[in-house]
């Protein structure tokens, strides 16, 4: 019978602590896999669940900065006194919940007299062919006249830039014989064209998104048509871009700050019959944080005639309120500020705005 050697020995117990060995390592790897994939799902829960928990409880904004003080009125346009009786009926049938208590405003430069303004709006006015001398109306606003290929003016005013063209279309009939049709692209089109080639096209303007209407001629005047085909004119409606992610509203409802109207008309020369543009720069980079008055405290003001109305249906007396959100107003004449505003919507063809930002922090 052989014997085992010393070594043989050691070499057969070295083996199996070597198996153990194995043995444990590979239980190791597989619970350690096991825990690698439970610690990183865990990871991957607690992710989400803090960050739905953040969702559903944001932190609070900072408080309002207030950094321009105390901020000018919104001036609104002179309106006609009107009473109306109203009524709230929104999807959910009361006053939004989720308004902000608080809102940006914009600071709004605003031009002053300078020895180069009248050069500046006489440049203008040459893009626009005219090209006679123009009349003094006071120290503020030119007018420029001329005949070809009718009787036309165009009264600007220096110092803002504001202009209004006009065109006596009344006095050519043929005016109301249409010539070519525009699809409403073609009118938009027609119309960012001209204010490129004049170089009054900013981009806040360019990115925003227009409306057309249809017009006809009634004696003197320009009324709404139903279609195209019933139209003499078309009138295209330019507004703002959105401001910080916020839409933008003006002082009628239906009317762009810049307008222009044109005539069914072939010739380049007969087209363009009306232009209204009243443009003013918004600084983004200069904002401040101010409080606002909250939705019932606006709600209560429309009722008791402290809003300002921007469309309605003539002859009106009783309103149904739909919709109830915070936009900026975009004023018609020069302001310091943006500032947002209530903006109630409903039944019929109703628009109207409160100002929003809180009474302690206007003039």
């Amino acid at each position: 019978m052989r014997v085992r050697t010393d070594i043989e020995v050691l070499y057969t117990r070295d083996m199996a602590n070597l198996g153990e060995t194995a043995i444990v390592a590979r239980k190791a790897i597989k619970f350690g896999g096991f825990a690698l994939v439970f610690l990183m799902v865990g990871r991957i829960v607690l992710t989400a669940s803090v960050a739905y928990w953040k969702k559903l409880h944001p932190a609070p904004p900072p408080p309002p900065d207030v950094l321009f003080g105390k901020l000018p009125k919104i001036v609104f346009p002179q309106a006609q006194t009107a009473s109306y009786t109203y009524s709230l009926e929104t999807p959910t049938g009361g006053l939004p919940t989720r308004l902000p208590n608080q809102f940006k405003v914009f600071f709004m430069p605003i031009k002053k007299a300078n020895l180069l303004a009248y050069d500046a709006a006489a440049a203008v006015a040459t893009r626009l062919d005219f090209i006679q001398e123009s009349k003094k109306l006071s120290e503020t606003e030119y007018r420029w006249d001329s005949t070809d290929p009718i009787a036309a003016s165009l009264t600007i005013n220096i110092i803002t830039g504001a202009f209004t063209l006009d065109k006596r279309w009344q006095d050519d009939p043929s005016y109301t014989t249409p010539t070519i049709y525009y699809s409403d692209d073609q009118a938009m089109e027609r119309m960012l064209n001209l204010l490129s080639r004049v170089e009054l096209l900013p981009d806040d303007i360019k990115d925003g998104k227009p409306t057309v209407q249809y017009l006809k001629a009634d004696k003197d005047q320009l009324v709404s048509a139903v279609s195209l085909s019933q139209a003499h004119f078309v009138q295209v409606n330019l507004y703002r871009a959105p401001v910080d992610g916020v839409e933008v509203v003006n002082p009628s409802s239906k009317q762009g700050l810049i307008t222009g109207v044109l005539a069914l008309q072939r010739e380049d020369a007969r087209q363009f019959v009306n232009l209204q543009y009243n443009y003013f720069p918004v600084d983004l980079t200069r904002s401040a944080v101010y409080p606002l008055i909250g939705v019932a405290e606006a709600w209560q003001r429309l009722q008791k005639g402290g809003g300002f109305v921007a469309g309605v249906k003539p002859n009106t007396t009783n309103v149904v309120i739909r919709d109830i959100t915070l936009q900026y107003y975009d004023a018609d004449t020069p302001q310091q500020f943006m500032q947002p505003v209530y903006v109630f919507i409903g039944d019929p063809d109703f628009v109207a705005y409160v100002p929003a930002v809180a009474d302690a922090w206007i003039e």
